[in-house]
């Protein structure tokens, strides 16, 4: 009995925690948690309002790097569906955003994702937009392709 109520706490803990296996694939909370900071910080050494976390944007961007880890791909779009397509299944705006990252080790943790995001044009653009207002991180662990321990990350902004 002992033994099943210490499985059932683990449990609840993984659960509780945001490390929940999908698969071989588990979502780091602490990590989104991390990254939001260090795009606050960002925005805030720019005069730009901070990000708010946004639950629908959370739940596009976890399937998007679910998906990509899932099925060895790296792109905004998803076969036979455009990230705009995407978030807009989980929130309606008038202008959304989208930078995604992988990395292994120290280009995985979020003080990497975010250094890889801000020496793109295209997604320090997205990141420094003064319209954004809310965001969804997906950081996932998986192997990808042949790579184990990939960190996946997919964030998705809106107005």
């Amino acid at each position: 009995m002992r033994w099943a109520l210490r499985l059932v706490v683990v449990l609840v803990t993984l659960v509780a925690t945001g490390v929940c296996q999908a698969g071989a694939i588990s979502f780091q909370a602490g990590s989104e948690q991390q990254v939001l900071v260090l795009l606050n910080q960002i925005r805030q050494q720019h005069h730009l309002t901070g990000l708010t976390l946004s639950a629908p944007l959370r739940t596009a961007a976890r399937e998007h790097s679910l998906d990509m880890l899932r099925n060895a791909y790296f792109d905004h779009d998803s076969p036979g569906e455009t990230s705009d397509d995407r978030i807009s299944r989980y929130l309606k705006s008038t202008l959304t955003g989208e930078d995604i990252a992988f990395g292994i080790g120290p280009f995985g943790s979020p003080a990497g994702l975010v250094a890889q995001w801000m020496r793109s044009p295209e997604h320090r653009a997205v990141i420094l937009m003064p319209g954004m207002r809310r965001v969804g991180l997906g950081i996932a662990l998986g192997t990808f392709g042949t790579r184990r321990n990939t960190v996946m990350a997919t964030a998705d902004f809106a107005a």
